[in-house]
């Protein structure tokens, strides 16, 4: 299973995968706090079963991609923070 750091987190299970975008979530308007978080419980929920370990991986990149994308769409300049 191949390390994967991000900031200051080694991401090497989908349990630690999960933990770390809970966290995530955090860093968002809490208006969106609550959507993101249960997207990603049900996803987790959704791959629970999943036995091909290439495929987990594939997953967990997948999620980690979506999760930098989220960030940056909420902290880039001149996005509202309030709901339109």
């Amino acid at each position: 299973m191949a390390n994967r750091v991000v900031g200051s987190a080694t991401l090497n299970t989908p349990k630690q995968l999960y933990k770390y975008l809970l966290r995530e979530c955090e860093k968002l308007p809490k208006h969106t706090q609550q959507f993101y978080k249960h997207s990603v419980k049900q996803s987790f929920k959704q791959h629970a079963l999943e036995a091909d370990e290439e495929r987990i991986q594939q997953i967990m990149e997948r999620a980690l991609l979506d999760a930098k994308w989220v960030i940056q769409k909420y902290n880039q300049p001149g996005s509202t923070s309030m709901p339109k």
